[in-house]
């Protein structure tokens, strides 16, 4: 909306207003009037309800209640103090308040709000009355506070605090009465001209005695003869030159604020611009016969006039209802017809809102309760797509693009709305009227100005918030600060007081001083202990390196017991691993006593072994003699005797030169040579002395021995690999592998088969024998051998080589 800029009202434009010239305001729509349904009624009284609903919670704010629950009030009695810009509420009938609680209020929302219900006792008994002598002798701050302690708002509609409204009283050039009345069905203004044109001259007396205004003008729309008839006789009889009464064609919404005073000025208000700061200041007619009660009458807003219309009412006109009335209260003394689907009307077809409950009472900002049929005020049409015919834009007397509101109200953008001027919409619904697609737009503008001024409230409690948490933390800093000034105006006081009675001296600095001097006196000593060791003090520091040096010692064994699982004490610990070495010791030498049986002297070991292998040399050639039933041959005998005893004999120095240069301990050396020279016979001697005497076949049973000979000795071999690599005592191990090695033979000669053959011919048993020279040489070589011999001799020579090959390895 583009507006000019307005100054205050000229001399001129005064002039002109006083002559009756008059301006339009754009757009606007011509419904049906239907006003005649209670313009010719009297005002009644619309008697005293069972009980009062009286709200004293007014947008948010609660102001002090002066009553408890069971207080008995009378009518006029003051319910609440005055409190910031509000007004103070009155019981309106005499009773005894029952509850002090949340209770619906007449809003579009339909929020609960906390009320004072006042159960009435039907006296009526009213309170006493101040009122002034002459209050034209009155200041205007004690006129404007009587206004204020009357609970007096504008009863338009708005509910627009009145006293603020002439609070500010300089420069004020038109005092505006508004007695338009342009929505359809309302006469309640209409019937308060028509009735009470004096007390409304009286009340505009009032105002002119405060705001002192250039021109005062009453301005009635043409659809209201009576009226204005009315009220040129009660101007002319008063024979006021500085009111007059002006009619205005009717056109809806011409008694909006903004657009009544661009018809009787030509002028229009700016955005964000107050009535007052123009020059002008306009109340309701209602508004001004309640501030003529109030400061000539002494009486607070009790009641005010309400229109019963629609055709949903038996009995229908315009009754003074007391304010906290109950709606269902008029609707049952009115003659209500309910039917289903029925709607329930506050105010207007235009810019009313549609009831939920009928418990809820009435306040003063309600004009009009409008009970229409459904064939009088059918139900809209489903809402349509717009067209974008742009008619809403043409009749919007504010001069905006609804159109565009409705698409930003819906996406709800804020900036948008904003910028389009949402906030000068004031909700006469024109717009919705001319809508060809029923779009019910002001519902949609409500919701959408709703949710801006919410999130318009949470800013500001942030705000708010911020400012007190900053405040907040100034106040302890510099209650901190405060408090270290105190402390130290304290500290010094103190002192000063010390110097004072200790004859000026200052006994806490001497002190601090003194306290200095020893601790540098005391460092000085310990370095030149440390340095020189001529302090006086010498055993002090003395105890001090003990005491370091038995911590760490005491770290050392912690760290000792952790890994170790040692004692505490490092003497224990050493005495604990000596312990343990002799015991290992000792088990060793029991062990190599008890297998080997061996001294510790190698000499004595080794005569022990020649010994022990001379024995079981014999032992064998024996076992040989007895199996076989004595060679014929004895030097054959005796040659093989010998070269057996002088095989095992080198194969013992053998293994004892390998296991002393590798052993360190000689009686372990020893055993392990007596132990593979016992085994090296023992395998020896099997092919010969069973086997092979037994067999069939000479050379399959010399093979099977072999192969069994040649198994044992590598798992004897890799058992003692394995064993001595894991046992750190070389004893041990060398019991576990003869053990082994044994055990290996026994099982070995017990799977061996025993064949129950014919012993061979005594050549078929010389087994030829290796000489000291090496070479291979056979007794009665000279003779001619069977072919079972040649085979025997073969088998024979090729264990003996076998045997060899194994003897060398070991």
């Amino acid at each position: 909306m583009t507006t000019k800029p307005i100054n205050l009202l000229s001399q001129e434009l005064i002039d002109q207003i006083s002559s009756g010239k008059q301006w339009s305001f754009h757009g606007g729509v011509h419904p049906q009037q239907n006003k005649q349904q209670t313009d010719q009624i009297l005002i009644e009284d619309a008697g005293i309800p069972p009980y009062l609903i009286i709200a004293v919670e007014h947008k948010g704010f609660i102001p002090e209640i002066l009553v408890k629950v069971g207080d008995p009030v009378l009518k006029g009695q003051a319910l609440t103090k005055v409190y910031g810009a509000m007004v103070v509420q009155h019981a309106s009938s005499s009773g005894t308040v029952r509850a002090i609680e949340k209770r619906a209020d007449l809003h579009p929302s339909g929020l609960p709000v906390l009320s004072i219900v006042i159960e009435t006792d039907g006296l009526d008994n009213s309170i006493e009355y101040k009122k002034f002598d002459d209050y034209t002798k009155q200041s205007n701050a004690v006129l404007i506070e009587t206004i204020q302690n009357a609970g007096i708002v504008g009863l338009g509609g708005a509910g627009f605090p009145s006293h603020l409204k002439i609070m500010h009283s300089e420069n004020i050039s038109l005092l505006l009465i508004n007695g338009i009345e342009c929505e359809p069905y309302i006469t309640a203004d209409d019937r308060l001209m028509q009735e009470q044109s004096d007390e409304l001259l009286a009340g505009i007396k009032v105002l002119q005695q405060i705001l002192k205004p250039q021109l005062t003008v009453i301005a009635v729309e043409d659809n209201k003869p009576q009226a204005c008839s009315v009220l040129n006789d009660a101007v002319n009889a008063s024979l006021q030159k500085d009111i007059i009464v002006t009619t205005i064609p009717t056109c809806y919404p011409s008694g909006s604020a903004k657009q009544l005073i661009e018809i009787i000025t030509g002028k229009q208000v700016p955005q964000g611009k107050h009535l007052t700061e123009l020059g002008i200041v306009m109340l309701n007619v209602g508004t001004v016969v309640a501030m003529k009660e109030a400061v000539i009458d002494g009486k607070p807003l009790l009641s005010r006039i309400v229109t019963m219309t629609g055709d949903a009412l038996q009995k229908r006109g315009n009754a003074r209802v007391r304010i906290g009335t109950p709606i269902q209260y008029l609707l049952d003394k009115y003659q209500y017809i309910n039917k289903p689907k029925q709607k329930l009307i506050i105010g207007g077809p235009m810019m009313g809102f549609t009831l939920t409950e009928s418990d809820i009472p009435v306040t003063k900002i309600c004009n009009c309760i409008l009970a229409p049929t459904r064939k009088e005020l059918p139900d809209p049409p489903p809402e349509m797509p717009c067209i974008r015919c742009s008619e809403c834009a043409e009749v919007c007397p504010a001069e905006l693009l609804p159109q565009q509101l409705l698409w930003y109200s819906k996406s709800k953008d804020t900036q948008k709305l904003d910028e389009y001027n949402l906030s000068s919409c004031i909700e006469c619904g024109a717009c919705a009227f001319v809508c060809p697609s029923h779009i019910p737009l002001v519902e949609y503008y409500r919701i959408a100005k709703a949710e801006i001024k919410n999130a318009e409230q949470e800013a500001k409690k942030s705000e708010q918030a911020r400012i007190r948490f900053e405040n907040r933390q100034a106040r302890l800093e510099q209650a901190k600060i405060d408090r270290q000034k105190k402390l130290k105006e304290a500290a010094a006081q103190r002192q000063q007081q010390l110097k004072e009675k200790n004859g000026g001296e200052d006994v806490v600095a001497a002190a601090i001083a003194r306290a200095k001097a020893k601790k540098a006196s005391e460092g000085n000593s310990t370095e030149e202990t440390t340095t020189t060791n001529k302090s006086p003090n010498t055993a002090v520091a003395a105890a001090i390196a003990r005491a370091k040096a038995k911590k760490e010692a005491a770290q050392a064994n912690n760290t000792e017991q952790t890994t170790a699982g040692s004692t505490k004490n490092p003497a224990v610990a050493a005495a604990v691993a000596r312990a343990k070495a002799k015991k290992e010791a000792a088990q060793a030498n029991n062990t190599e006593q008890t297998t080997a049986g061996s001294t510790k002297n190698p000499a004595v070991a080794a005569a022990v072994a020649r010994a022990k292998a001379k024995k079981e040399a014999a032992q064998a050639n024996n076992t040989e003699q007895t199996t076989a039933g004595s060679t014929k041959n004895p030097a054959v005998a005796a040659a093989v005797a010998r070269a057996k005893a002088k095989k095992e004999a080198a194969q013992a120095n053998k293994t004892k030169e390998t296991t002393a240069g590798s052993t360190k301990n000689p009686a372990v050396a020893a055993a392990v040579a007596r132990a593979k020279a016992k085994k090296e016979a023992a395998q020896a001697n099997k092919p010969k002395g069973t086997t092979a005497d037994n067999a069939k076949n000479p050379a399959v049973a010399a093979a099977v021995a072999k192969a069994k000979a040649k198994k044992a000795a590598e798992q004897a071999q890799k058992t003692e690999d394995t064993t001595a690599g894991s046992t750190k005592n070389p004893a041990v191990a060398t019991a576990i592998a003869r053990a082994k090695a044994k055990k290996a033979a026994r099982e070995a000669a017990k799977k061996e088969p025993v064949n129950n053959q014919p012993e061979l011919n005594d050549q078929s048993n010389m087994i030829e024998h290796d000489t000291q020279d090496g070479s291979n040489k056979t007794e009665n070589n000279n003779k001619p051998l069977p072919a079972d011999n040649k085979a025997s001799r073969i088998a024979a020579a090729v264990a003996k080589a076998k045997a060899k090959k194994l003897a060398s390895k070991d």
